[in-house]
């Protein structure tokens, strides 16, 4: 089962774009006192590495874990997908969920 993902998790590099950092929208849920990811969360504006004046501005997680939501939002988790076809790359290794 993949990690639960964090405020402040980041995404992986993806399709030349440097990663980006997510942001939690509330803090309903916490790991280890940090506000829990859900899908909606906005993605940071992160540059084309070759071109940085090239950016993805307004990307957000784009899916979760079904089985498990948080104000009706399913939680994000380590490798789920932002709308701009990153991945999140950093998860909490002791808070798994599935589906």
């Amino acid at each position: 089962m993949p990690a639960i993902s964090v405020d402040g998790a980041i995404t992986d590099v993806h399709a030349g774009f440097a990663p980006g950092t997510i942001s939690a929208s509330g803090p309903k849920f916490t790991v280890g006192g940090v506000p829990v990811l859900r899908v909606g969360d906005s993605v940071s504006e992160h540059v084309y590495i070759p071109d940085p004046k090239v950016k993805h501005s307004g990307m957000v997680v784009a899916a979760g874990a079904s089985s498990f939501t948080i104000g009706g939002k399913a939680v994000a988790r380590l490798g789920d997908p932002t709308n701009c076809g990153a991945k999140i790359a950093i998860g909490v290794g002791s808070f798994t969920v599935g589906g």
